[in-house]
C-alpha cells in the first residue's frame, strides 16, 4: 500500500475528529502554475490534488508532465513557520529520510501565504501500521523509528530555545521544576485552556504537576533537536519483506531546540503502556543507536507532554472532539502515574 506524502487516513484514537484550524487552500492551476514557474518551466501540469495531513497548512499534490510527484505545502498562517521548517529540512537532509526543499517562495508574491515545494516520499503513514496490530511490525518500526530518532536528537544547538527564520535561537528552557511550573501556569492560569478543560481539571493539572515537577530539577538544560510534532502521522514506513522502514519524517516546522525527551513524550502520547508492541523496540533500539535516557525518563517524557497538551487546549474555538481527546490524555497521564517506574524498569 502506497499512499501520499502527506495523506490522513482513517485513524484510531490519533486526532481522530480533530477540525482543522484553518481552510484548506487549493490555488487555481494557473496560480499553481505562476507560483512554480521557476521549477515546472516548460513542463505541463497533469494532475491537482488536495491531501490530507496537518490541521492547519494545506497540502496539494501535484503531478507534472515529466512523471514527477512533488508537494505544494501552503503555510495557512503565514509567520515564519515555512522559513523554520525550510532550514531545518536543508540542516537534516543527508541525516534523515526527509523530503526535499526544491522550491520556495516567501514573497507573497503569487499568493498571500509562504509556501514550499517538496519531493513527493513514498510511503504510508506508521498510523496506519498501529491499526493492523500487527505485532512483528510493529516492534520492525518501533526500532526503526528509535534509530533515527537517535539521529535528531545527536544534532546539538548552542542552547535550547525557539528557531528563528535562520535557526537562530530565542531562549527557551524548560528544565528545572521552577521553569516547568511558570510555563505550565501561564498557559492554565485563565484564557481558553480553561474553558476547554474545565475548572476541576485545571485544578488536578496544577495539583499534580506541583507534586511531581521535582523530577525535572536533575535533567539539566538540553539542547538537541526536537521535532515537536513526533508521532505516527508524520511518519512514513514501507514494508521491505519481512521488516519495516522509515522512508520520511514529516512536518518539521513546530521545531526547535530543547529537552529529547519532548519527542519520545509525543511518540508515546497515544500508547497503551502496559500492552505496547512498539515501546521496547523503540526506546532500546533508541538508546542503542546513541540517544541517551535519564532516570526517570518515562515520568519526565510524560510530565513534559503535559506542557504540549494543555497549549493544544489553549487555543480559541476548539472543537469538542480536540477538548474531549485533550482531556482524556491528560486524564490518563495523571491516573497510570504509578505505573510508570514498572514499565521503565522492564523496558529499559
Amino acid at each position: 500500500m502506497i499512499t501520499s506524502s502527506y495523506i490522513q487516513l482513517g485513524v484510531i484514537k490519533l486526532k481522530t475528529d480533530w477540525e482543522r484550524s484553518s481552510p484548506v487552500i487549493i490555488p487555481d492551476r494557473q496560480t499553481i502554475i505562476k507560483m512554480l514557474k521557476p521549477y515546472i518551466r516548460d513542463r505541463q501540469i497533469s494532475k491537482v490534488e488536495q491531501i490530507g495531513g496537518g490541521l492547519s497548512n494545506s497540502n496539494v499534490k501535484i503531478s507534472l508532465s515529466s512523471g514527477e510527484d512533488v508537494v505544494l505545502r501552503i503555510y495557512n498562517s503565514g509567520g515564519i513557520k515555512g522559513h523554520i521548517e525550510k532550514a531545518i529540512l536543508q540542516h537534516v537532509k543527508n541525516i534523515i529520510p526527509v523530503p526535499r526543499v526544491l522550491y520556495h517562495d516567501f514573497s507573497l508574491s503569487h499568493l498571500e501565504y509562504p509556501f514550499l515545494l517538496l519531493s513527493w516520499v513514498n510511503g504510508y503513514q506508521l498510523s496506519d501500521l498501529f491499526m493492523t496490530e500487527n505485532k512483528a511490525s510493529l516492534s520492525y518500526a518501533g526500532h526503526e523509528v528509535g534509530r533515527y530518532l537517535a539521529k535528531i536528537h545527536d544534532i546539538r544547538f548552542s542552547s535550547p530555545g525557539f528557531f528563528n527564520e535562520n535557526l537562530t535561537l530565542q531562549e527557551f528552557d524548560l528544565s528545572g521544576s521552577d521553569s516547568f511550573l511558570n510555563i505550565l501556569d501561564d498557559i492554565i492560569k485563565d484564557g481558553p485552556a480553561v474553558d476547554n478543560l474545565g475548572a476541576e481539571m485545571v485544578s488536578n493539572i496544577r495539583q499534580f504537576a506541583m507534586e511531581q515537577a521535582h523530577i525535572l530539577n536533575s535533567i539539566g538544560k538540553q539542547n538537541c533537536l526536537v521535532h515537536s510534532d513526533f508521532n505516527p502521522l508524520n511518519i512514513l514506513v514501507e514494508k521491505f519483506g519481512s521488516s519495516i522502514q522509515v522512508t520520511g519524517i514529516l512536518d518539521w516546522e513546530f521545531s526547535f531546540s530543547n529537552s529529547p525527551l519532548i519527542d519520545i513524550g509525543n511518540m508515546l502520547r497515544y500508547e497503551e503502556i502496559t500492552e505496547s508492541s512498539f515501546i521496547r523496540p523503540f526506546i532500546l533500539s533508541y538508546v542503542n543507536h546513541g540517544g541517551e535516557l535519564p532516570r526517570k525518563w518515562l515520568q519526565i517524557a510524560k510530565l513534559l507532554d503535559v506542557i504540549a497538551l494543555c497549549d493544544l487546549a489553549d487555543q480559541e474555538g476548539c472543537d469538542e472532539a480536540r477538548v474531549l481527546d485533550l482531556q482524556s490524555l491528560l486524564r490518563k497521564t495523571i491516573n497510570e502515574w504509578d505505573l510508570y517506574d514498572e514499565v521503565q524498569k522492564n523496558i529499559y
